[in-house]
């Protein structure tokens, strides 16, 4: 197989930020490496502590240009970076990333020559007041893209339906690729119910996801299980909130939060989690839930949006929607009281694909 030459990703943020579009973007620009000879990222760093050019290990490069991200909900590149970054990098193949926010339809729009491919994460709606404005005012725009990308991947039937119904002119381009699951990672972590419970969370803070929900659980659950323990895995706009509800349910004791993990850091703890849980109602797929399902960890999920189809497979327990902490209790210690009835361990679905297929399905024309 001849290698195309280059490939620019696009993306709001990238790891160490945590989240299913970074992990997605991530894990696919390790992979491009097979199909092209330069592989490189284009990202922000809402944070400006981060190198603006990165060398990575695997030979990507990694170009983070500054950008105003108000609460790291919106991100505004700069757009004279961006350009410079594009024109410089030249690509044949352009995949931009995130249709709710700016940097990956923006360079879509400044490319001229590149082929390219939109993967939009799309769920339907924008979680911030900021965000909902905006996205009114550049959805024309929107539109326009569509009409100029041959390709775009859906990674779940439910972002797929909702593309169709919302930009008409997608549908004869969508293409249903679901976010995978590192082979390496599913081999090296697999799930054991561990010796004292530990429930588990991880991915963006907002408020959205539902994360306020799982600390009520807790509070409700903790007179019969003293000993449980959570842990909340990422950072976000929504935490200082979380912590002051930690504190005023009393739950602190008994709950950990980390951020800026590694992956060997992140699957170990699904891999010893008693339970994952995903409550949020509004996903494209959700790469923690395909995650914690590879490793074999039991899994609770929002019996809604993509999520849905995890609970279709009978790879996830549902909460039906809407979801309050005391569904989310009632669900937390059903599993509590005989995890391994709930693991999937061994089963088999077309939802639960390695990142090598993913890349493979997504970048292999692109080489013919």
């Amino acid at each position: 197989m001849d290698l195309v030459d280059s490939i620019v990703l696009v993306s709001p943020r990238y790891p160490p930020y945590i989240g299913g579009v970074e992990t997605h973007v991530s894990q696919m620009a390790k992979r491009a490496r097979k199909f092209f000879d330069h592989v490189s990222v284009i990202t922000t760093d809402p944070s400006w502590h981060l190198g603006h050019i990165q060398k990575t290990a695997d030979g990507l490069t990694i170009h983070r240009i500054r950008s105003f991200a108000p609460s790291e909900n919106y991100h505004f590149p700069s757009p004279i970076e961006l350009f410079a970054q594009l024109k410089e990098s030249r690509p044949q193949v352009l995949h931009i990333h995130a249709l709710h926010d700016l940097p990956g339809p923006v360079a879509g729009f400044m490319d001229s020559q590149s082929s390219l491919i939109f993967t939009p994460h799309y769920v339907g709606r924008i979680n911030s007041r900021l965000g909902r404005v905006l996205f009114k005012a550049y959805r024309p725009l929107v539109h326009k893209l569509i009409k100029k990308v041959p390709r775009i991947i859906c990674t779940s039937r439910f972002e797929a339906r909702l593309m169709a119904a919302t930009f008409p002119d997608s549908s004869a381009k969508i293409e249903l690729i679901p976010n995978g699951v590192d082979r390496e990672f599913q081999e090296k972590y697999p799930w054991r119910e561990p010796a004292e419970p530990r429930i588990l969370y991880a991915g963006r803070l907002e408020r959205y996801k539902n994360v306020d929900k799982i600390l009520r659980a807790v509070a409700q659950l903790q007179p019969k299980y003293e000993d449980l323990k959570t842990t909340i895995v990422g950072r976000g706009p929504f935490k200082p909130e979380l912590l002051k509800l930690a504190a005023s349910l009393k739950v602190n004791g008994g709950v950990e939060w980390l951020e800026g993990l590694t992956r060997d850091e992140l699957f170990e703890l699904y891999s010893s989690a008693t339970a994952v849980i995903v409550p949020s109602e509004s996903e494209s797929m959700g790469v923690a839930a395909a995650e914690a399902i590879g490793v074999g960890a039991p899994t609770i999920v929002a019996d809604a949006s993509g999520l849905a189809e995890f609970v279709e497979e009978g790879l996830a327990q549902p909460i039906e929607p809407p979801v309050t902490y005391v569904k989310l209790a009632q669900k937390i210690e059903e599993v509590l009281e005989d995890p391994k009835r709930f693991s999937p361990t061994g089963m088999k679905s077309p939802l639960i694909k390695t990142w090598d297929e993913v890349a493979e399905q997504t970048y292999r024309s692109c080489a013919s």
